[in-house]
């Protein structure tokens, strides 16, 4: 992502540790939301996040992306290692994360139950 092609939709703030943020941007050379700012703070991959899974339901990625900044952050406060764990839920959706290279995309778990008429 170039920084001249930035457009941030959020920066979400750690509350223990205010010194602490990410922000999430629209990349238009791979159309997708990308966080910035996990590497930096915790040597860990980026999240790539496609519009039409964020958009839809804005407030609930921003608790998601919250969540796994805090998390970060305890596991680096307490030395232990932090690894994405896949699929996890919130409330009554579930989430996974995939290895993308570079960065791991963030999801909602498709489902493959059959509805029946």
């Amino acid at each position: 992502m170039t920084e001249e092609n930035t457009r941030t939709l959020m920066r979400i703030q750690n509350s223990e540790e205010p010194g602490q943020f990410i922000e999430l941007n629209w990349d238009p050379e791979t159309q997708s939301f990308e966080t910035k700012g996990l590497r930096e703070l915790f040597d860990i991959k980026e999240i790539r996040i496609r519009p039409e899974h964020i958009l839809s339901n804005l407030e609930e990625y921003a608790w998601i992306l919250h969540w796994l900044l805090e998390s970060m952050s305890t596991a680096k406060d307490l030395n232990i290692p932090f690894t994405y764990q896949s699929p996890f839920t919130i409330g009554n959706r579930s989430y996974e994360l995939k290895d993308e290279g570079e960065y791991v995309s963030l999801a909602p778990v498709e489902s493959t139950e059959k509805v029946l008429h």
